[in-house]
């Protein structure tokens, strides 16, 4: 529910063009975590078994595959919205 929560929160919340470039920084950064989690803790593994540095590829795959997907002039357009001069300059 960790995992998936924010982005069932994130897709009913943003609009549809903002969904992927958030899912894309959110699985970034849940990336940056998971390896954090495994460089501070280094565990001898069983080679059957999934740990934290195999989540955080994951993950980093996950947002990679949704940046280049995505849209990236919407999230521009929702962060620096364009202000009144630079509309009449268009």
């Amino acid at each position: 529910m960790a995992v998936v929560g924010p982005l069932v929160v994130m897709s009913l919340i943003l609009p549809l063009a903002l969904v992927l470039p958030a899912v894309s920084l959110w699985s970034l950064a849940f990336a940056g975590l998971m390896a954090l989690l495994a460089w501070s803790a280094p565990r001898p593994r069983p080679a059957d078994a999934v740990n934290a540095w195999d989540l955080a590829g994951a993950f980093t795959l996950i947002g990679c595959a949704a940046a280049i997907l995505g849209e990236i002039e919407y999230m521009l357009d929702f962060i620096w919205p364009l202000s009144p001069k630079d509309e009449a300059h268009d």
